[in-house]
């Protein structure tokens, strides 16, 4: 591997593929370019065998709560690897279902219960109705508060305890519609339920994740002007609609 190659796993692609989520990909291999990286794509499929330590980021989208029994039966022998790897502060990003995955227990609303990798230790109520909706908050991740903008399409509400959730909402339902938080960080990685996709939305996000990552993966950035004006604009507009939309639902009870 070159010094600046900066390698992105794509874990099971095949079988967690909801909500366009690979254009997270697309957004980390662009400002891993921009900022003076050779980003280099791996997929992880089912029959796969990989090192963690291999990587700087490992992406795990979403998929139907039917497939996460699949996908956890195959990570749970790298899951000593994937802690090691949290630890190191290189990145997990783990949208949608895909975080549901890391969490202890998922508990379904036949009665079963699906096992998690246990490396969060969040716990997952699947949902009677999806929630979907806009989302809107603050996090602390990029280094100072920065607003943030997506979807959600909540398919089970997350209890993360005392752990630090990646947002503080401004518009939207969160974890679970109870305590104004919306996901997970561990160390540099996130944990989330944003959709949009979220990297695509928020490169400020994308930014600092891919320049922890590469820190700690003992790869060097350049530090270009990048310019978020339009995100920063669309974002203005669409918390202005969502909050309007508040507004508007408040006025009709």
């Amino acid at each position: 591997m070159d010094k600046d190659t900066f390698r992105i796993g794509w874990l099971l692609p095949d079988i967690l593929f909801l909500h366009g989520e690979r254009g997270n990909i697309l957004a980390l291999e662009r400002m891993a370019q921009s900022l003076g990286l050779n980003p280099e794509v791996v997929r992880i499929d089912g029959d796969t065998q990989f090192e963690p330590m291999d990587f700087s980021v490992i992406f795990c989208p979403p998929g139907e709560i039917v497939t996460l029994n699949k996908a956890i039966d195959f990570l749970m022998p790298y899951r000593a690897k994937l802690e090691e790897f949290i630890k190191s502060g290189r990145v997990v990003l783990a949208t949608g279902t895909g975080a549901y995955i890391f969490g202890s227990r998922i508990y379904r609303e036949d009665g079963s219960i699906i096992k998690g990798l246990d490396i969060t230790g969040c716990e997952y109520k699947e949902r009677k109705y999806v929630y979907g909706d806009d989302i809107c908050f603050t996090t602390g991740y990029c280094g100072n508060d920065e607003e943030c903008f997506g979807v959600q399409i909540r398919m089970a509400d997350a209890f993360t305890g005392e752990k630090e959730s990646f947002g503080r909402l401004i518009y939207g339902f969160g974890n679970n519609g109870n305590d104004r938080s919306e996901g997970v960080i561990l160390n540099n990685s996130i944990f989330t339920d944003v959709l949009g996709p979220m990297l695509v939305l928020n490169p400020w996000v994308t930014k600092s994740l891919v320049e922890k990552a590469a820190c700690c993966s003992g790869l060097d950035t350049h530090q270009p002007d990048i310019d978020m004006s339009l995100e920063k604009k669309s974002l203005m507009s669409k918390k202005k609609f969502a909050l309007n939309k508040k507004t508007r639902l408040t006025n009709c009870l």
